[in-house]
């Protein structure tokens, strides 16, 4: 069939619906209304003013939002005349319904701060055509929350190959069922950015897709530096997720600000990875404020890192130290904070420390860092920490040296240009590089991460002395 035999079937099929829509015997409304409450619960995490509503039916969803925000502005938009002839006879203030086309929406660019699109997707002939009028109606930073039928890979080609035609053969318009491969394409083809993507119950799919701010920031980093885009990617995409583990904010931002492809950092062993040592190293952070409420935090190798936000008691000071390049990026994408300051500094060279104040205690932070040196710049590194503060900590990730030689299977590593180059079997090893150092405890990933999987529950059991770790130390002169 062409796309006008689709959407004439379409018409068909919901203007016999249009009567009795929003009744439990239609059966259309109830699948719907099901959706209500996965729309709301993101379109509450961020204001917007004006919303299209694509394929709208008689209007139930607008109905539903308007009786949450009665102040915004709504639009709906539905192919079938007595869809939308049912919808206006309802009377909803603020809300105008309007006959059309999802794949030609008739507005202007910029027009909406959120398109929601529920159930309707799955009958559009030409996608690309959708998204693309989506991307032009939206304003920058806008969203799509996109709900429709989703499943694994052999269920969606037998539904497509086997089921369509029949259903089609009976007077129904839908065409296809997608996956993520599906909207991740429709996205780069229309310019739109895909922010999150799940298979929710009732195999239904909930995504999230943005139009990217038309100020959007060009990445250009060394490739060592462009491993920090691999934990700004996995927090950004975990804060999204339905339940996140562990929230920043600024991680969001930035992705969204950006101008970066955020999939190939983004892979299942690193985000839980990142995870995991996320959450270990804020508990690590935070215990030692308890003890020392006006410590000195140096956050080595900060990158886009913003464990300042997460973890301050209001009279910490924080140094963020990495590469100038590094430092130029994250000025821009950051704003400026109270007792938060920039360093930019070579760690491989001696007087890296020489603007940063050295009494009291001091707690430095070497999150994914250290496995990119060489044990002997790791040694200088130490040794000059030791000899330019008093005393303190220093909260290091530190990685197996199995890791280190199958370093061309990592997930995301292979996806850069950066080579690990140290790991040790056990943290005491360190002490050894430079004097005046106490391995305190050493805690491995995997006991964060078998709270939230099987695959954890497994790796711990069997691999938890060979995954990377958190480990521990105290210093002094």
């Amino acid at each position: 069939m062409n796309s006008s035999d689709y959407k004439a079937l379409s018409i068909k099929e919901f203007s016999k619906a249009a009567e009795n829509y929003e009744t439990d015997s239609a059966g259309i409304y109830k699948m719907c209304r099901k959706d209500y409450p996965d729309i709301l619960e993101e379109l509450e995490k961020e204001e917007f003013n004006d919303l299209l509503d694509c394929g709208c039916g008689t209007g139930p969803m607008i109905s539903l939002l308007h009786e949450k925000y009665p102040e915004k502005n709504y639009t709906g938009i539905d192919l079938t005349p007595k869809m939308i002839e049912t919808a206006k006879a309802k009377g909803i203030e603020g809300a105008n319904f309007v006959l059309g086309d999802c794949e030609d929406l008739p507005f202007e660019e910029n027009s909406f701060d959120a398109v929601i699109c529920s159930m309707s997707f799955h009958h559009y002939p030409e996608p690309q055509k959708f998204f693309s009028s989506v991307y032009r109606v939206l304003r920058p930073e806008g969203r799509l929350i996109l709900r429709d039928m989703t499943m694994n890979k052999t269920a969606r080609w037998l539904a497509n190959k086997l089921e369509m035609p029949l259903v089609n053969a009976v007077g129904k318009g839908d065409v296809k069922v997608y996956g993520r491969e599906d909207i991740e394409k429709l996205c780069r083809d229309s310019g739109l950015r895909l922010e999150s993507f799940e298979q929710r119950r009732g195999l239904r799919l909930h995504a999230v897709i943005r139009k990217p701010s038309q100020k959007a920031k060009r990445i250009d980093l060394g490739d060592v530096q462009e491993t920090a885009l691999i934990p700004l990617a996995i927090k950004s995409s975990e804060s999204l997720s339905k339940e996140p583990r562990f929230y920043d904010a600024k991680a969001v931002e930035i992705v969204r600000e950006l101008d970066f492809d955020t999939k190939k950092y983004d892979k299942y062993f690193s985000h839980e990875g990142v995870v995991a040592r996320s959450i270990l190293f804020d508990n690590e952070a935070k215990a030692i404020i308890r003890r020392h409420p006006d410590a000195v935090f140096v956050n080595i190798g900060s990158g886009f890192d913003d464990r300042f936000s997460r973890v301050d008691n209001g009279s910490i000071k924080w140094y963020n130290v990495d590469l100038p390049d590094s430092i130029a990026l994250r000025e821009k994408v950051f704003d400026k904070q109270e007792r938060v300051y920039n360093i930019a500094a070579d760690l491989t060279e001696k007087d890296w420390a020489k603007n940063i104040p050295a009494d009291g205690t001091t707690v430095l932070i070497a999150e994914g860092l250290l496995m990119y040196f060489t044990e002997a710049q790791v040694a200088e590194l130490l040794c000059s920490i030791r000899e330019h503060f008093h005393k303190g900590y220093l909260l290091a990730e530190l990685m197996h040296p199995m890791a280190v030689k199958n370093e061309k299977h990592h997930d995301t590593l292979r996806s850069t240009n950066a080579h690990f180059r140290w790991g040790i079997k056990d943290g005491r090893e360190a002490e050894k590089l430079c004097d005046g150092w106490k391995l305190l405890k050493e805690v491995s990933f995997f006991e964060e991460m078998k709270k939230y999987s099987l695959i954890g529950k497994i790796g711990n059991k069997l691999m938890a002395d060979k995954m990377d770790r958190l480990a521990v130390y105290r210093f002094k002169k």
